[in-house]
């Protein structure tokens, strides 16, 4: 069975929703992971506890569970409010993704911030500098080139994780490929074939930009 043109835009249009998916939640996720790691690495139990615990539950349950409990759980609270509007396959995706991916890339930035020698911050505090000023200009610039690689490779799972909101009707490659598949299910050949190489080419500039970028940083240090 080959692919027509209205089934190739078809593919085009599910790989343009699984980088809007990612391409929103991944951010999320960052400032989200960066917030937790900080709250993580407080001496204040107040802030670190909560921190922790969100942590452990995100990377210890299936993002399947957590993405079910927000589109019918959470979404079942947003009608009883007359939110019905929010309770949608992309805010459900999105949210689900950004927080689950939030667990791991908190675990990646204590991580890098932890790889710079404690040192080096006294130094800075010993010469006047703030907490924060030495976080910024000591901390971050040499943690972010170690940080990159982890990054990098989260972001390309999630381009495959984002396949989960097809389970609740979202948009993506792997919803359009299902679809499909099932119209064709005598010669699915060319469907599978179309999906791998769009996800070759949602995810391959990535980590060579990303192997550039960190090339520039750490000549720069």
């Amino acid at each position: 069975m080959n692919l027509t043109h209205q089934d190739f835009l078809a593919f085009l249009g599910g790989a343009r929703d699984t980088l809007i998916y990612c391409a929103v939640s991944f951010p999320l996720a960052l400032f989200l992971g960066l917030i937790l790691a900080l709250m993580s690495g407080s001496h204040l139990l107040w802030l670190k506890t909560p921190a922790r615990i969100f942590i452990e539950v995100m990377r210890s349950t299936p993002m399947l569970t957590q993405l079910f409990l927000l589109y019918y759980g959470v979404g079942a609270v947003l009608v009883s409010f007359n939110l019905a509007q929010y309770d949608n396959a992309w805010v459900a995706g999105i949210t689900s993704l950004a927080l689950n991916y939030a667990a791991y890339e908190a675990e990646i930035f204590r991580a890098g911030m932890l790889s710079v020698d404690y040192g080096q911050i006294e130094a800075a505090l010993s010469l006047g500098f703030t907490k924060r000023q030495s976080f910024l200009r000591i901390v971050l610039p040499q943690a972010i080139p170690l940080m990159i690689p982890p990054f990098v490779n989260d972001f390309i799972y999630m381009l495959k994780d984002s396949s989960v909101v097809s389970i609740i009707s979202g948009t993506e490659l792997t919803a359009v490929l299902s679809a499909w598949v099932s119209h064709h299910g005598s010669n699915p050949f060319a469907g599978y074939a179309l999906a791998i190489v769009l996800y070759l080419l949602l995810s391959l500039p990535t980590s060579y930009l990303a192997r550039l970028l960190e090339q520039r940083l750490r000549a720069n240090l």
